[in-house]
């Protein structure tokens, strides 16, 4: 036994939301078990019992992970008005991407970072730009039923159809469509003929 807590659902089961070294031990030894010791008809009855466990464990020298001591749950609640008004303020006035020289550091780190292979090879095996099966695109035709398009004087059932035949963003082509004066990159210089129906 490493750790005590109250949780309601599937949070006794969830990695998700952990602190540090919850998520270390359970690395080092490859994984955790979980047991429902009780179960409380009211929250605070849950509380209670979890701040006893706690401190009863950490007496008879169980070396638990908890940080808090227990009963210090956070369901249901909600910062003041206040409070977001301050956060908002401050991001306001104190967000560091304000500042044009934080941006350009930062957006040379990610060009960097996009260059790196493995990160080429990921966005190479990404589904986007992909041409899909026929039978694939069928699918799509019978789930999108949504709007018509003509690209390149094909028509589609919907804008989702032609983006998978065409291996094109829909996001792309729907600007192309309500944007007449929108120009291709060279990428898409093929593509001259792009209309609602």
């Amino acid at each position: 036994m490493f750790y005590i807590g109250k949780g309601s659902v599937r949070r006794a089961y969830s990695k998700l939301g952990r602190n540090i070294v919850w998520n270390r031990t359970v690395k080092k030894y490859g994984g955790f078990e979980t047991k429902i010791l009780a179960w409380w008809k009211t929250e605070k009855e849950a509380f209670d019992h979890e701040v006893f466990l706690i401190e009863t464990l950490k007496e008879m020298g169980v070396n638990l992970v908890n940080i808090a001591d227990g009963g210090k749950g956070s369901k249901g609640f909600r910062h003041s008005e206040e409070f977001k008004n301050l956060v908002k303020t401050r991001m306001k006035h104190e967000n560091p991407m304000a500042d044009a020289e934080t941006r350009e550091k930062q957006l040379k780190a990610v060009k960097v970072a996009m260059q790196r292979p493995e990160v080429k090879r990921h966005q190479s095996l990404a589904r986007i730009g992909m041409k899909f099966s026929d039978k694939h695109v069928e699918s799509l035709r019978n789930c999108h039923p949504t709007r018509p398009c003509v690209i390149n004087g094909v028509e589609y059932k919907s804008l989702m159809e032609a983006s998978r035949a065409l291996g094109i963003r829909h996001g792309t082509l729907y600007r192309w469509l309500n944007n007449k004066n929108k120009k291709h990159t060279k990428k898409y210089e093929h593509i001259v003929e792009c209309r609602w129906v």
